[in-house]
């Protein structure tokens, strides 16, 4: 097996010099809360092994009693402290699962699907992954008795799709991609898209959308879709949805809730005067704004303001917005985005429905409205 090492999404020689590299690192998928969120290299400083135990003074009888209380057994003869993993996050509990299988790992796989998606760095969304994901021609596709944790997938990886990373071998971003999109549930599959395309085609300072670069990697994907694989219908279906301008996992979700509603003028990241709107719903005129909480209680994201002040910052950001433009603005959470009603109930109540006639351009702006280069629009 000839292994790359990974440098983010790799483009084409052709459009090497023209479209700039996003890098990937190893780390844990940011899932808000606050303070420092871990990575790989964290997680494999956390876990304890049992010889390791042993050569510390613990007997097995230490071991067999701690690990129902003090230690948490992760596989076979691996551990982690309780209460590291009680205060990880989803994406860092899955991190610390994968540094104790790669403890016992051996040749010939590699990591694959909702697994390398973590590992490339890209976002979590919905319930975290229960078992570490290999792929590789010896598996039959079953979970192993002897390691119930890990997810063996018997399928054949060419070179080009596998890439190495601070020492672990996964498989490529697109190769990635796709794999997810046929075999997770929809939400987290298109998070997970739109993260990769956001990855290699926004540029969030200067609110600009490399369109040639998002297009290359949609195709690149798309390659990898085989027909009558399983689930190709649905990752076909996510892959022509998928935007890189929505700006966090909360909004991929949302505009997935809001196209199966029935809306299809929705645009992204608008902009209206000196502020940037996270969706104009031009079917309903009116704006539509997702609130994750983590924006509130993150000191970080708050750079240091008080919660008063961001508060009061996002009444006058609205009341600009409103009284420019004549539209309301309509915000919603994590909680009215979680299934599928729950978004419509929030809509419905302020009276907002998707237009009767569904064919109409989605790209297409209302009148007055006019593009704002290859990044947002403009009102």
């Amino acid at each position: 097996m000839v292994i790359r090492r990974a440098h983010g999404f790799l483009h084409s020689p052709m459009d090497a010099a023209d479209v700039p590299r996003r890098l990937f690192r190893i780390a844990g998928a940011w899932t808000g809360g606050e303070g420092e969120r871990m990575d790989f290299d964290d997680a494999v400083c956390r876990i304890e092994t049992r010889p390791a135990l042993l050569r510390g003074g613990m007997t097995r009888r230490d071991i067999a009693t701690l690990s129902h209380g003090d230690l948490r057994k992760l596989a076979r003869g691996t551990f982690v402290a309780s209460e590291t993993w009680d205060a990880a996050w989803p994406a860092e509990r899955h991190l610390l699962q994968v540094a104790a299988y790669e403890q016992r790992r051996r040749g010939g796989v590699v990591y694959s699907h909702l697994t390398a998606a973590l590992l490339h760095g890209l976002p979590l969304w919905g319930a975290p992954p229960t078992h570490v994901h290999v792929s590789g021609t010896q598996h039959n596709g079953a979970v192993s008795r002897g390691t119930p944790y890990v997810s063996r997938h018997r399928c054949a990886v060419p070179d080009v799709d596998v890439v190495s990373s601070g020492g672990l071998v996964l498989t490529a971003p697109a190769r990635t991609v796709a794999d997810v999109l046929r075999t997770t549930p929809r939400d987290t599959a298109i998070a997970i898209a739109d993260a990769a395309l956001r990855a290699v085609a926004w540029d969030a300072r200067q609110r600009l959308y490399d369109a040639d670069a998002a297009e290359y990697l949609r195709a690149e994907i798309a390659r990898r879709l085989t027909t009558g694989a399983r689930g190709v219908r649905q990752a076909r279906e996510l892959l022509e949805l998928a935007d890189g301008r929505s700006e966090s996992a909360g909004e991929s979700v949302s505009r997935l809730r809001l196209h199966d509603l029935g809306f299809r003028r929705i645009r992204l990241q608008v902009s209206v005067g000196p502020y940037f709107v996270d969706f104009g719903l031009d079917d309903a005129a009116v704006w539509g704004e997702y609130d994750g909480e983590v924006k509130y209680r993150d000191v970080a994201m708050r750079h240091g303001r008080a919660l008063e002040d961001v508060l009061r910052a996002e009444k006058e950001r609205e009341d600009w917005i409103r009284g420019l433009t004549g539209r309301r603005v309509i915000r919603w959470t994590t909680a009215d985005i979680r299934s599928p009603g729950g978004l419509r109930s929030k809509l419905y109540r302020f009276g907002v429905f998707p237009t009767p006639n569904h064919r109409r351009n989605a790209e297409s702006p209302p009148d007055g409205a006019h593009s704002g280069g290859d990044g947002a629009t403009e009102w």
